[in-house]
């Protein structure tokens, strides 16, 4: 009768772990937990570099912060809140986000009514494999 109970338990365990995830709760909490991982251990790593008198953060290149920018605004517009939360702890992004307008500018991509529809960064691939598949063609025509 104990192994009935026991497995009566683990069936109750995995439907409340089941709606916690269905819920979005479970993953919020682990993206939570993981952020909070992440921002102790640089914190102990900058302490650790204070203590050695080598206290040195490096400002990563600006391409280095336009990407993750467009992967920021990608992961909010697909509604990946907490993946974008851990992103910007572990990468040290600023909390002030660059705007779209800005973004746009940046790379220079004129975003229209139609390019508005979908993230930058979806749109910037799209651009990319379409002048790919154009080149393709070009060459394929001139071999012939």
């Amino acid at each position: 009768m104990n192994a009935s109970k026991t497995v009566s338990d683990k069936e109750f365990l995995d439907a409340i772990k089941t709606l916690l995830r269905n819920s979005g709760y479970l993953n919020n909490v682990q993206a939570e937990i993981r952020g909070k991982v992440i921002e102790i251990l640089q914190e102990q790593q900058r302490h650790n570099n204070q203590d050695c008198h080598k206290f040195y953060v490096p400002v990563p290149p600006d391409e280095v912060l336009l990407i993750n920018d467009l992967i920021r605004e990608y992961l909010e517009w697909n509604g990946y809140l907490y993946t974008t939360t851990v992103m910007t702890s572990e990468a040290g992004m600023p909390e002030e986000k660059r705007t779209r307008v800005e973004l746009c500018a940046e790379v220079g991509v004129k975003d229209d009514e139609k390019s508005s529809a979908l993230p930058l960064l979806t749109n910037i691939v799209a651009a990319y494999t379409e002048r790919i598949k154009r080149k393709i063609n070009k060459i394929k025509k001139e071999g012939s």
